[in-house]
C-alpha cells in the first residue's frame, strides 16, 4: 500500500465539503420516494449546468427521441416467448431431468435477438449522446466529468463529490483527482495547514509537532503524490446516457423552461 494512503484517507474524509453521500434509492422504497430522489438528483445537475433554454429544447427532444427508442425496444422484445420458454424450464428442471436441446436452441435463439436489440439500442443511445455533447460548452462538460448524483449539492470552489462516503480508498482517491489542476495549485497550502488542523484535532494533542512548516511541507508532497497519480478519465457521453437522456428529465426541463421563458 502506498505510504501516503492513511493520510490521504483522513485528510479527505475529515476536509472534503459539499453533497452528502446518498445510497440508490431502495428497492422497498416506495415508488414516489424513488422517484422524487431522482428528480432532486436531476435538478442538481441541471442547476449546475445553467443551460440556455435551446439547450434545454435540444436535450427535450432527444430525452423523447431516446424514451421512443426504449419503448420500441420493449414492445419488439418476445416477452411471451421467453416466458414460455423459461416456463418449459422450469417445469424440465423441476422433474429432475436435462434441457432438450431444441429447447436450449430455442432459448439462445430468444436470448440472441435480445441482445441483438439491446446492441442496436445502445448504438444509438450513444449517438444521440453524442449530439447533445456538441451542443454543450467545455463547462458544462467538465460539470458532467465531476458530476456525483446527490441530493445535497456540494458548495465551495473545490467540489471534490461526496463528502461522508467511506466505501473504499478508491472513492477517496478520486474526491482528489476531481479537483482541477489549477485549483489544487491555487489551494494547495491552504489544504495542507487545514490538514495539519484537523490532524491535531483528531489526535487531541498526542502529537507533538516541532516543525510546523516542515510538516506542512510532508503533506504538500504526499498530495503531489498522490495528485500525480493516473486518474481515470471520465466519459462524458456515458454520463450524458445516463443522466441528461433519462427520461425523467423531461417534465423537469420542462418545467424549467416554462418557467425561464415567462
Amino acid at each position: 500500500m502506498k505510504k501516503w494512503f492513511p493520510l490521504l484517507v483522513v485528510l479527505l474524509l475529515l476536509l472534503a465539503s459539499g453533497c452528502q453521500s446518498v445510497q440508490p434509492a431502495s428497492a422497498e422504497a416506495p415508488p414516489e420516494i424513488a422517484s422524487l430522489h431522482r428528480e432532486v438528483q436531476l435538478l442538481n445537475l441541471i442547476n449546475g449546468l445553467e443551460l440556455m433554454p435551446d439547450q434545454m429544447r435540444f436535450i427535450i427532444e432527444k430525452a423523447q427521441e431516446t424514451q421512443e427508442l426504449r419503448e420500441e425496444l420493449q414492445a419488439g422484445a418476445d416477452t411471451e416467448e421467453m416466458a414460455g420458454v423459461l416456463e418449459q424450464f422450469k417445469a424440465t428442471l423441476m422433474a429432475g431431468e436435462n434441457i432438450p436441446a431444441d429447447l436450449a436452441e430455442q432459448w439462445h435463439a430468444v436470448e440472441g435477438r435480445l441482445h441483438a436489440a439491446k446492441d442496436d439500442y445502445e448504438a444509438e443511445l450513444v449517438r444521440i449522446a453524442g449530439e447533445v455533447e456538441e451542443v454543450l460548452g467545455e463547462h458544462q462538460l467538465y460539470a458532467l466529468e465531476q458530476y456525483v448524483p446527490c441530493v445535497v449539492p456540494p458548495k465551495g470552489e473545490l467540489r471534490v463529490g461526496q463528502a461522508q462516503d467511506t466505501g473504499g480508498g478508491e472513492a477517496v482517491l478520486k474526491r482528489l483527482w476531481a479537483i482541477p489542476d489549477d485549483q489544487f495549485k491555487r489551494h494547495e497550502e491552504k489544504i495542507a495547514r487545514r490538514v495539519l488542523e484537523r490532524i491535531r484535532e483528531h489526535l487531541h494533542g498526542a502529537a507533538l509537532i516541532l516543525d510546523e512548516e516542515a510538516e506542512l511541507e510532508r503533506i504538500e508532497g504526499l498530495m503531489e503524490e498522490a495528485y500525480e497519480a493516473v486518474r481515470p478519465a471520465v466519459e462524458p457521453t456515458a454520463v450524458i446516457a445516463r443522466h441528461l437522456l433519462d427520461p425523467a428529465i423531461i417534465p423537469l426541463l420542462e418545467e424549467k423552461l416554462a418557467l425561464v421563458e415567462k
